[in-house]
């Protein structure tokens, strides 16, 4: 009898250690590599339009006009000639074909980007699935990940996109600097990281959720929205609900994660709990089941909330 309760209390003891230990391959925490490819991604690729116009100024600057009768006008006018027709031809019709196609303009325009917005809401929902636990980084073989191998099927799509719109943009600095390209710096490049890694992190793929401000503009091309008022109130509506679902993905990712350094103190939160949690705060309701346990959790909400707050009339007024 006591050898049946030695094994007895000797398995519930082995249950209860391997409950609490946690998985070992995140006991080094690489958050960081994720985010770091996304600033890397974003610095490279402004340093490169940077010295593009550097290099652009100092090759064209006004030349030495030579006089009528000098031997080296004639090869002067040729070289400018033969950019000119450079300039006129490659790089003005690669422009125009690429502006052509994100403008929506045209019916291929037009697929393209109702395409882009399905594909944005596709990425969204893997998020939702993956964001439905509380746990933000995940050690598993990108081979056995299927959520993973889909979104990286998107990313590369929208990777494509980024630069068909990266060359339709008249000035490439204000291009880098837009809020959609933001969007794609911080969730195309952790999407190929998490295949050398193999590991994945919720990261910011709530941002994708930024797509649905796009909503109204598709309903115009598909003449659902016609008069002003509503396209002006479909206008609120989405913006109201994707800077819901970011603000959401943001609670979810800094309450589950813990304040940096150590993330000791996480705090449990599924997303759609987050997602709940915001909606009763915003409405001034706050039934205190949810709440923020984190510093920067509750720092982030107090902004938010300011923000919010400062807003509300605005769009009341509108409406």
């Amino acid at each position: 009898m006591t050898e049946v309760e030695d094994s007895d209390a000797s398995f519930f003891s082995t249950v209860s250690t391997n409950a609490t230990v946690p998985d070992p391959c995140l006991r080094v925490r690489k958050y960081w590599c994720f985010l770091l490819s996304s600033i890397c991604t974003f610095l490279v690729g402004l340093l490169s339009v940077l010295i593009w116009r550097a290099f652009a100024f100092l090759c064209c600057r006004k030349e030495a006009e030579y006089g009528p009768n000098d031997p080296k006008q004639k090869e002067q006018k040729l070289a400018r000639q033969g950019k000119q027709e450079f300039e006129g031809t490659f790089m003005t019709e690669a422009k125009d074909w690429a502006g052509e196609l994100i403008s929506g303009q045209t019916t291929t325009g037009r697929i393209l980007v109702v395409l882009v917005f399905i594909l944005s809401i596709a990425s969204l929902i893997i998020y939702f699935i993956d964001a439905s636990n509380d746990k933000v980084e995940r050690c598993q073989e990108w081979s056995s990940n299927i959520t993973q191998q889909i979104d990286l099927a998107f990313n590369i799509f929208f990777m494509v996109y980024f630069f068909i719109r990266f060359i339709a943009a008249s000035d490439k600095l204000w291009f880098m600097l837009e809020m959609y390209s933001f969007v794609d710096y911080f969730t195309i490049p952790p999407s190929f990281v998490s295949i050398y890694l193999d590991r994945t992190w919720i990261g910011l793929r709530f941002l994708r959720a930024l797509r649905l401000m796009t909503v109204p503009d598709i309903l115009q091309y598909l003449n659902i929205l016609k008069t002003s008022s509503s396209i002006r109130l479909a206008q609120l509506v989405s913006i109201f609900i994707s800077v819901w679902l970011t603000a959401a993905g943001i609670i979810h990712l800094l309450e589950n994660s813990g304040d940096p350094l150590e993330f000791s103190n996480s705090h449990k939160m599924p997303y759609w709990n987050c997602v709940y949690f915001l909606i009763v705060t915003m409405s001034t309701v706050g039934y205190g089941d949810e709440h923020c346990d984190t510093l920067l959790g509750r720092t982030f909400l107090v902004f938010f909330l300011l923000v919010g707050l400062a807003y509300r009339g605005l769009w009341a007024h509108h409406i």
